[in-house]
């Protein structure tokens, strides 16, 4: 009988929000797959759970091409495998989505088994709208290949997440600051440990308070979606005036925002963030 590879999230900092069944998934596994197998032992030690040395197999960036055939092998005779990274879940800007390619290619069952993420937690956090977004993980270490990334999403206007590492922090956020402007954002850092960070504040607002401050612990931007703007031509208090009106009659916001959209002939949806943000206040 064919394998299983469960391909297992772990977390980010706090160890205690590995969930029960991330924990029967390593207890199962006969070998785990590691970015680190320091840090994986750790965390097996933390669980109590006992494995040989010879159950933890190094996979990582540099080396994971020469270990996805000796996973395939082991699959193919029916052992059980787990792959986990330092920190989150496997694949998501961290080693694994090649081995979850050819496990897919040579028809082995795959098993997620989801947890503690970064992006989730920040986002949660941040208070910025979520309804969609653009993870663009880790950028590029040289600032011209950053700044080509950055410039091809300039105008989106959703929520955009950034994964960052300390030392490369402050030329990061001068990056952000060059090609989006003074924009808004939520700045992340140490998530579920001791010494966790998040705030609200302004590119040009971090930059200066980093520009002596030496930085530690892996950190997660959020850039707040861009606002919609009213056009010039409409008077503000009278079209939230008649948006108050609208919702005392109990219509639902879809509705109130096609009524207004015909009135003051504007797009619907700048009318519908309008009607969410009074609603919120209300």
């Amino acid at each position: 009988m064919p394998g299983i590879l469960y391909i297992v999230a772990t977390p980010i900092g706090n160890l205690e929000d590995l969930s029960p069944r991330a924990k029967k998934a390593l207890e199962q596994a006969e070998i785990i797959f590691c970015e680190d197998t320091r840090r994986t032992r750790a965390l097996l030690n933390h669980l109590g759970i006992k494995k040989q040395s010879s159950c933890l197999e190094s996979f990582y960036e540099h080396n994971q091409e020469q270990k996805i055939p000796k996973a395939l092998n082991w699959l193919s005779q029916g052992k059980i495998l787990a792959l986990t990274t330092d920190s989150g879940t496997p694949s998501i800007s961290d080693p694994g989505a090649k081995l979850v390619s050819a496990c897919h290619q040579n028809g082995f069952k795959l098993v997620p088994i989801p947890g503690p993420s970064a992006i989730t937690a920040s986002l949660s956090a941040s208070g910025f709208s979520a309804e969609r977004f653009l993870f663009l993980g880790f950028l590029p270490n040289k600032s011209n290949q950053r700044r080509k990334i950055l410039e091809k999403y300039k105008n989106f206007e959703q929520a955009m997440i950034i994964f960052e590492a300390p030392h490369r922090i402050k030329q990061t956020i001068n990056d952000l600051l060059e090609v989006f402007g003074d924009r808004e954002l939520c700045l992340a850092r140490e998530l579920t440990k001791m010494f966790e960070e998040i705030k609200i504040t302004r590119l040009s607002q971090l930059k200066t308070e980093l520009k002596d401050k030496k930085v530690l612990g892996e950190i997660t931007i959020i850039l707040k979606p861009l606002e919609k703007q009213i056009p010039p031509n409409i008077n503000p208090d009278e079209l939230e005036k008649e948006i108050k009106k609208l919702l005392k009659t109990g219509k639902k916001t879809k509705e109130i925002a096609e009524t207004l959209s015909q009135k003051f002939k504007i797009p619907k949806k700048i009318i519908y963030q309008k009607v969410l943000e009074l609603s919120q206040k209300n």
